[in-house]
Formats: structure tokens, sequence, C-alpha cells
């Protein structure tokens, strides 16, 4: 059943599609961060802040390697150069959803989750994937 959905031709054009690849690495990624943060907070009674940051550093290392293997295709690329260019990229990612989660908070009345997901939508789709297209993996270049 897998092999018959897999071969479906609408399928296969998505999975060929570093979008839609990439989209996939990025939910990965976030699930890898959110499930060791609440695992570590709620089971093993660590802070919420080492909690988030243990969490996020494993969905960062989550998103470098299944977005070099998977989503760019780019394992070929030399490790080193990509993943400064990534730790580059992860910084600015964080320096922009920072930014934006702070401009909705002063200019509107949303709540956070929403701004959260707003902001990261649109710093993942516009900033985030061309520059690890374009930069960090430097698919097509």
């Amino acid at each position: 059943m897998k092999e018959k959905i897999l071969a479906n031709k609408h399928v296969a054009k998505y999975r060929k599609n570093t979008f839609i690849r990439s989209i996939s690495v990025s939910i990965a990624a976030t699930f890898a961060d959110y499930v060791l943060s609440l695992l570590l907070y709620h089971v093993i009674n660590v802070s919420e802040v080492y909690s988030t940051v243990l969490g996020s550093v494993n969905g960062a290392f989550v998103s470098f390697y299944l977005n070099r293997w998977w989503a760019f295709k780019s394992g070929s690329g030399k490790l080193r150069g990509q993943a400064v260019r990534y730790i580059l990229t992860l910084g600015f990612s964080i320096l922009l959803n920072s930014l934006g989660v702070y401009l909705f908070a002063k200019f509107t009345v949303l709540p956070f989750v929403i701004m959260r997901i707003l902001v990261t939508g649109l710093v993942g789709v516009f900033i985030n994937y061309p520059l690890y297209k374009n930069f960090v993996f430097k698919v097509g270049n």
C-alpha cells in the first residue's frame, strides 16, 4: 500500500520538491524539540529554561541533518562549511523571530501563540527556506 501511495504521480511530484521536503523537516525538527523539552521538564524535572535550550538545540541538529541529507540532498557538500552557514542562518532566524514577535506584541492584541505561529511561518517560508536552499546547502549551484 505504501509503495502504491508513494508511486502516485502527484505524491511523487511533492516528494521531489525541496520546499515540501524542507517544510516536512521543519515539522519533524519542531517535534524533536518539543518532545525532548517536555520529557526533560515533566519526566526528568529539568528547569523550563534548560529544557527549552536543550530541546531547541536538538531540533536544530535534526533540522540540519534532515535538510542536508533529505530535503536538499547535499550530503556530498562540505560539512564544516554547511554547518557554519547553518549556524549563521539559525542566528539570523532567531533574531527575526524575536523581532517579529516583539513587533506583533507591541502593535497588535493577538495571543502569543498566534504571534509565534505567524512569525515562525513567515520567517520559515520567506527567510529560512531561501537561505537553506541558496546559501546553506547551495542547491543547484
